[in-house]
C-alpha cells in the first residue's frame, strides 16, 4: 500500500484537513454522552430550574450534532477526493508502464491480467482507501478519547471493556490470518476467468465455425465454478465476523448495566425521605459509560471491517506494484542530448545494418535467429522470405527495439541503435504490423497517428499509393468516416490498406512491412508496390513476405531458414545459388508461372488507377 500512498504525497495538506476534521468530530461526538448524563441527573433531581437546564443542555447537544454533521461532510468529501486521485494516478502509472514494457515483459503478464489489474484491482484499492482514510484515524481516536473518558467517569465499569477488547483483537487476528491467502487466490481466479472470456469473445467466429460453443461453455463454467468456490470460502469466513463482534459488543453493553446494578445492590433508595444521591450518580455513570462503550466497540467494529478488507486490497496493491515496478530494458522517456546529437548528425539517412545479430528469448532453449548480417540501401527494397518460424518477424522487431539483440549489433546510419534515444529511433521507422490494427475514431485520426501535422493532401496521396483512395472517397463522410474499435467495420483488405496508408503519411526514413500485403489480391498488391517505388524516394524499404510473387522485383532478397540466413541476392541470383529459395519458389510457382506472374505484374501496374 506504500505505492498507493505515494500517489498522494502532493496532497498531504488534504490528509491533514481530513485528520483534523475526524479528530474534532470524534471529540464532539464523545461529548454527547456527557450532556446526556447531565440531563439524566437533572431528570432525577428536585432542582426548580431543571426544565430550563434540560433545554440548555439539549440545545448544546443539537449544536454539537450539527458540528458533527458538518465535519463528517468535510471528511467524506475530501476522503472521496483523495481516493479518486489515488485511483487516477495508479491507472495513469499502470497505463504508462504497460506502454513502455518490452515485448517479453508484456508477454509475461498477458493482456487479460493487465486489463484486470488496471480496472478491477485499482478499483478495489481505491474503495479500500476511501474507507481506510476515515476509519484508520477515527477508530483509534474514538478508542483513546472514549477510554480516557470512561476511566475518568467510573474506573470500575471499565473492567468490562478490559475483558471484551482483547476478545475482539483475537477475532480480528484470526480472520486476517485465514482470509489473506483466500483473497490472493480470488484475484488469480479473476485473471483466469478473464483469460477464458477474452479468448472466447475475440475468437467467437472461429468458435462458431467449428461448432465449439459447448466446449467453450465448459471452459468458462470450470473457471467460473473455480472462482465461485474460492469466493464461497471467503464469504463463509467473513460471515463469522459481524455476528462474533456483535455478540461481544452486546455482552459488553449488557455487562456494564449488570455491573452497575450490582454496585447498586443493597443501596438504600431513600435517605431521610430524599432519594439517595449515590443512586442518580451510579445510574448516570452507567448510562454514560454504556454510551462510551458503544462508541469504542463501534470503532473496533470498523477496524475489524477494515482488517477484513485489507487482505484483498493488499493483494490488489501488490499486483499493481508488480506492473509498475517491472524493470525497463531501456528508458523510453529519457531523452539524452548526446544521443539526440548522434541521431541529428548522421551523414546518411535510412541505412540499417545487421552485424552478426543473434537473438534468443530469456527462457528459450536456443536462439530464434543466429548470425544475421545484411544492409539496406536508401531507395531500395530489401525483402525477407522464409518458411513459417524461420525468424522473419523477429528480425524486423529488433529494428525499432521491441526487443534488444542478444549479441551482435544493429546500426542506423553507422550508429548502434542502442546508443540512440528510442523516441528518435522510432520516429525514423514506419512500421506496418502483420495484423492490421485501427483505433476507434475517424479515418483521418487514424492516418495522422504518426504525423499530427499531415494535411488532407498528404493523407489523400498516401491513400492513393495504398490503393485505398477509391473506397474511402465513396464513404459518405470520406476522411471523417467512423472507425470502430479494431477497425471491425472494414474488411481485412481495407484495414490493411489503411494501415499501410498510415505509415506512408508518416514519411519515415525506413519503411517496414511485416507481411502487410497478405490480405490484398494480386492486382492490388502489384499496383501498390509499383506506386510505393515512386513514393518512398530515398527511404529504405524492408518487406517481409510469404508470397514469392510479392518480392520478385525486390533489389535484395534475404532468405531465412530455421533462424539462419541461407541466401542473399536478387530473385534470379537466388534461383541459381540458394536451394531453400528454390524450394520455396517451386512450392508456390512453377517456371512458367514465374514468367506469367512477372507479365501479369507488368500489366497490372501499367493499368494505373488507385
Amino acid at each position: 500500500m506504500t505505492k498507493v500512498l505515494s500517489c498522494l504525497k502532493n496532497k498531504w495538506y488534504l490528509f491533514l484537513i481530513v485528520m483534523g476534521a475526524i479528530i474534532a468530530q470524534c471529540y464532539l461526538q464523545l461529548m454527547l454522552p456527557e450532556y446526556m448524563g447531565k440531563i439524566t441527573q437533572l431528570i432525577m433531581s428536585d432542582s426548580p430550574s431543571k426544565i430550563n437546564d434540560i433545554w440548555i443542555n439539549g440545545g448544546w447537544m443539537i449544536l454539537i450534532s450539527v458540528g458533527v454533521v458538518i465535519l463528517a461532510t468535510i471528511q467524506n468529501f475530501l476522503g472521496a477526493t483523495l481516493s479518486a486521485i489515488a485511483g487516477r494516478e495508479l491507472r495513469k502509472e499502470v497505463f504508462k508502464k504497460v506502454n513502455h514494457l518490452d515485448q517479453m515483459q508484456y508477454n509475461k503478464f498477458g493482456t487479460s491480467t493487465l486489463i484486470t489489474r488496471t480496472t478491477n484491482d485499482i478499483e478495489q484499492v481505491k474503495n479500500y482507501l476511501l474507507m481506510a482514510i476515515r476509519i484508520v484515524v477515527m477508530s483509534p481516536t474514538y478508542m483513546i478519547i472514549g477510554l480516557i473518558k470512561t476511566l475518568t467517569q467510573d474506573a470500575m465499569l471499565s473492567i468490562i471493556l478490559a475483558i471484551c477488547i482483547p476478545l475482539i483483537v483475537v477475532v480480528m487476528f484470526l480472520i486476517m490470518h485465514f482470509a489473506t491467502p483466500l483473497f490472493r487466490k480470488i484475484q488469480t481466479k479473476i485473471d483466469n476467468l478473464t483469460v477464458v472470456l477474452r479468448g472466447n469473445l475475440t475468437g467467437v467466429r472461429v468458435v462458431r465455425a467449428y461448432n465449439q460453443q459447448g466446449t467453450e461453455y465448459k471452459k468458462f463454467d470450470f473457471a467460473n465454478k473455480d472462482m465461485t468456490e474460492v469466493s464461497r470460502k471467503v464469504n463463509r469466513l467473513m460471515s463469522v465476523v459481524n455476528p462474533t463482534v456483535s455478540i461481544i459488543f452486546n455482552l459488553c453493553y449488557i455487562g456494564i448495566y449488570a455491573l452497575g446494578f450490582f454496585l447498586l445492590d443493597g443501596t438504600q433508595i431513600f435517605v431521610n425521605g430524599v432519594i439517595n444521591p449515590d443512586i442518580p450518580l451510579v445510574i448516570t455513570n452507567v448510562s454514560v459509560v454504556a454510551q462510551y462503550s458503544l462508541q469504542i466497540m463501534q470503532s473496533f467494529l470498523m477496524l475489524a471491517m477494515i482488517a477484513v478488507m485489507y487482505p484483498q486490497a493488499s493483494a490488489c496493491a501488490r499486483r499493481i506494484k508488480e506492473v509498475i515496478d517491472s524493470p525497463k530494458s531501456f528508458d523510453e522517456d529519457e531523452i539524452d542530448p548526446k544521443k539526440t546529437e548522434l541521431f541529428t548528425n548522421r551523414k546518411t539517412r535510412g541505412i540499417i545494418k545487421f552485424n552478426d545479430v543473434t537473438f534468443a528469448y530469456p527462457d528459450g532453449e536456443k536462439p530464434c535467429i543466429s548470425n544475421i548480417s545484411f544492409e539496406t540501401k536508401p531507395g531500395k527494397i530489401t525483402a525477407i522470405i522464409g518458411s513459417t518460424g524461420s525468424g522473419k518477424s523477429t528480425v524486423i522487431n529488433l529494428i525499432p527495439r521491441f526487443y534488444d539483440v542478444t549479441s551482435g549489433s544493429i546500426t542506423l546510419d553507422g550508429v548502434d541503435i542502442r546508443n540512440l534515444n528510442v523516441s528518435d529511433l522510432r520516429d525514423a521507422v514506419g512500421f506496418v504490423p502483420q495484423k492490421a490494427l485501427l483505433f476507434k475514431g475517424t479515418i483521418r485520426e487514424n492516418l495522422k497517428f504518426g504525423n499530427k501535422t499531415a494535411t488532407d493532401e498528404d493523407i489523400n496521396e498516401a491513400l492513393k499509393v495504398a490503393q485505398a483512395f477509391n473506397f474511402v472517397d465513396k464513404l459518405p463522410d470520406k476522411l471523417d468516416s467512423f472507425v470502430s474499435q479494431g477497425g471491425k467495420n472494414f474488411s481485412g483488405g481495407q484495414k490493411q490498406r489503411l494501415a499501410i496508408a498510415r505509415t506512408l503519411v508518416k514519411k519515415p526514413e525506413i519503411y517496414i512491412f511485416d507481411d502487410s500485403f497478405s490480405a490484398l489480391d494480386f492486382k492490388t498488391d502489384a499496383k501498390l508496390r509499383k506506386a510505393l517505388e515512386g513514393y518512398v524516394g530515398t527511404s529504405s524499404v524492408i518487406v517481409v513476405a510469404q508470397r514469392v510473387s510479392s518480392i520478385l522485383n525486390a533489389d535484395t532478397i534475404i532468405v531465412l531458414n530455421e533462424g539462419k540466413m541461407v541466401g542473399k541476392g536478387t530473385h534470379a541470383e537466388l534461383l541459381k545459388s540458394c536451394p531453400v529459395y528454390q524450394d520455396i519458389v517451386k512450392s508456390q510457382l512453377d517456371p512458367e508461372e514465374v514468367e506469367k506472374t512477372i507479365k501479369m505484374m507488368q500489366e497490372a501496374t501499367s493499368e494505373g488507377g488507385n
